[in-house]
């Protein structure tokens, strides 16, 4: 029998180093890191702060009444824009019912003119709030004052609802004068708004110049510069000026005119064109008095029948 022979151990395999350029080995302090313990720790802070992400998300989207009281005051609206409105009633968690538009002189269109339920009032989360939206004030067009008087015209824009206004500006055309309206006519404008009627004031004045010295012609050209011209023409027979030259005028230089006006002057020497002679015929007889005719006499006029009084017979004496 031979002896048995003593058993080796089985060799460990010896660590072989991985072939460089496969992957390096990762340095101490990032497998510590990133640990067990660690890596659990950070999945259940992320996965609770996920949750409660989600939790807040939901309940403000899905639920904004939570958490806060079921009963609401109603907030004044009254004269807030329609937009404005809506936006406070949705932060209160309240409803908005639309409920139509009214003409209103008093509010500017597109402002909240009335609501319901009132100012004040308590209701629960989640009712409507009817608002009535202001239109403004109604309007109506302009009519048309073109050949009317001027009392016939502020009584027509008077019947139409207007208030009327005057103002008055230097214009060429005579003083009184239509010259329009503001608003125009056909426009459309508020009712109970003024309408103003522009009226002339006459033409505006300018200072009168000297034209003594000068002759007809030149005397016309300078009045033109200003707007004026030459009005009745007399002679002065006596005078040591020139002839044909401008001696006086009327009025004087330094004076004011309203524009077109005319300036009377007296021209030196005689009149060329002298005016025909007035023959009165004194051999013709006067008129008899018979021949005359008398004026129809005056007659008064009957009174109404109705003023007349019944007739009461007399009562015969006892």
């Amino acid at each position: 029998m031979r002896p048995r022979q003593p058993v080796k151990p089985a060799r460990t395999p010896r660590f072989r180093p991985p072939a460089p350029g496969w992957h390096k080995e990762l340095p101490g302090r990032v497998r510590r890191y990133f640990d067990e313990r660690r890596l659990l720790k950070y999945v259940l802070t992320a996965s609770l702060g996920g949750f409660l992400l989600g939790y807040v998300l939901i309940t403000l989207f899905f639920f904004p009444g939570f958490g806060r009281s079921a009963i609401v005051t109603v907030p004044d609206l009254t004269g807030r824009p329609q937009g404005e409105a809506q936006r406070t009633l949705g932060r209160l968690g309240l409803a908005v019912e639309k409920g139509g538009t009214v003409t209103n002189a008093r509010i500017r269109r597109g402002r909240v003119l009335m609501q319901t339920p009132l100012p004040g009032q308590e209701v629960s989360r989640g009712s409507a709030v009817r608002i009535v939206i202001s239109g403004g004030p109604e309007t109506r067009p302009v009519p048309s004052i073109a050949g009317m008087t001027r009392a016939e015209a502020i009584e027509t824009l008077q019947r139409y609802g207007f208030r009327v206004g005057l103002q008055r500006v230097r214009d060429r055309r005579e003083e009184g004068a239509l010259i329009g309206l503001r608003p125009a006519a056909g426009q459309p404008a508020a009712v109970s708004s003024m309408v103003v009627m522009i009226i002339s004031a006459g033409p505006p004045k300018v200072l009168i110049p000297s034209v003594v010295g000068l002759t007809r012609g030149d005397a016309a050209a300078r009045l033109e510069t200003v707007s004026l011209r030459i009005g009745r023409v007399g002679y002065d027979p006596a005078a040591t000026a020139e002839a044909g030259t401008v001696v006086s005028q009327s009025p004087a230089a330094g004076d004011s005119l309203p524009m077109g006006s005319s300036v009377r002057v007296v021209l030196a020497g005689a009149d060329p064109d002298p005016p025909a002679p007035v023959v009165v015929d004194t051999a013709a007889p006067e008129p008899a008095a018979e021949d005359s005719v008398p004026p129809d006499p005056v007659e008064e006029a009957p009174p109404p029948p109705e003023a007349s009084l019944p007739t009461t017979p007399a009562k015969p004496r006892e």
